[in-house]
């Protein structure tokens, strides 16, 4: 099992309060989700198995303690929830949450925690090439407080990778909404930065690769904020991965499939895929490229065919509508009916059809109506049905 954590930023920011062991938990799935699962499909409804071994082996605690640490955190793990802000079609302010997992389970003398995660975090967690957070799991293997975890991935989402530096400015709000923290916790500033922030800065600055401090910012006496600035320490340094290219021929691909394989090249590059999970990232990404091509075809060729049977329609109501003009004018009797039907005397206004009218001339009042039954338009607004009886 690879050791990176990869997280969209949409979660990075959302509001949680999980607890220390809910979300080592929540990490080691992502692990193995990613080992197995390249895609939103794949990952739903899978089954997701956390031993004690692997909880033990990599946050270092001895075997009891991650026994007892699995059977306590199961139910918090399914009782867990996200939120996130977001503004509506109406342009009102929601706050919307959504459940970490949709089912957890401890399995007595196994010493084994599995869940599914619910189908809204999913995305987050794959198929995340555009906006994500890396991170090594072990960075945050020692950290005790799940505010010291939280902060930590708030400054790797903000730490430029070229410099190792950062910076982040938030408003006290907003961080307590992240941290998930209800109104009536940790009231008091003096509580909330000796509780939470200086806990979690001194454990970010002793048992992590980064260096952090942070300033107040004040309206007034208030504070209304805070800002954080972070580097990695010098004697830390980063893994670096080599780049590597999947094996892929690029012979027969177009210009936008190339584009797509280098792109998941970076991508694979940038959490450090494994040969196989590389492989299936371009495969995929592929398919889909070819699937939406192939789709976008297919409707073009519906529509074509939708317009060619339209028009098929449309003659074959003009050529009925030619053969009820000859029949009407065959007969008087039906063009006598034809009037009585459509045509309104004293609606007439001063024409050589109402002059017609006037004279008797009816056969000369339908001859003029010709040009009505070779246009759908003008065909939808007469009444024909005096046919229906004739034709039965």
């Amino acid at each position: 099992m690879g050791n990176l954590i990869v997280k969209d930023n949409a979660l990075i920011t959302a509001s949680h309060k999980l607890g220390e062991v809910e979300q080592r938990l929540i990490l080691l799935a992502i692990l193995k989700g990613r080992e197995f699962c390249d895609s939103v499909e794949q990952l739903k409804g899978k089954e997701l198995i956390i031993h004690a071994d692997d909880y033990m082996q990599t946050f270092g605690v001895d075997r009891s303690v991650a026994y007892k640490a699995l059977k306590q955190a199961v139910m918090g793990l399914f009782d867990a929830k996200w939120g996130y802000k977001y503004i509506n079609d109406k342009g009102n302010k929601v706050v919307r949450y959504e459940r970490f997992t949709q089912s957890a389970q401890y399995v007595e003398g196994e010493g084994t925690v599995s869940f599914r995660f619910a189908d809204a975090i999913i995305p987050m967690l794959v198929e995340l090439e555009k906006r994500f957070t890396t991170y090594e799991i072990e960075q945050v293997a020692q950290l005790s407080s799940s505010y010291a975890m939280r902060l930590y991935e708030f400054f790797m989402q903000h730490l430029d990778k070229k410099t190792g530096k950062g910076w982040l400015e938030i408003s006290l709000d907003d961080l307590r909404f992240r941290f998930g923290l209800l109104p009536t916790e940790y009231q008091a500033m003096k509580d909330f930065k000796k509780r939470v922030l200086e806990l979690s800065l001194k454990q970010i600055n002793t048992k992590t690769d980064l260096s952090a401090t942070y300033t107040q910012r004040k309206q007034g006496r208030v504070i209304v904020g805070f800002r954080f600035d972070f580097e990695r320490k010098t004697n830390a340094k980063p893994k670096k991965t080599k780049e590597k290219t999947a094996n892929i021929n690029l012979d027969n691909l177009t210009d936008q499939e190339r584009d797509i394989v280098a792109q998941k090249n970076a991508y694979a590059n940038s959490i450090g895929a494994t040969a196989e999970h590389r492989q299936n990232l371009i495969k995929q990404a592929l398919k889909q490229h070819q699937d939406a091509i192939q789709a976008e075809q297919e409707a073009k060729e519906r529509k074509k065919a939708e317009r060619q049977a339209q028009k098929a329609r449309e003659k074959e109501q003009l050529e009925l509508a030619r053969q009820q003009y000859e029949q009407i004018l065959a007969s008087d009797t039906l063009i006598n009916a034809y009037i009585a039907n459509n045509i309104n005397p004293q609606k007439m206004r001063a024409s050589l059809q109402k002059m017609r009218y006037e004279q008797g001339d009816f056969r000369g009042v339908f001859e003029l109506e010709k040009n009505k039954f070779e246009k759908l338009s003008y065909l939808k607004s007469l009444n024909l049905k005096f046919l229906d009886k004739i034709n039965s």
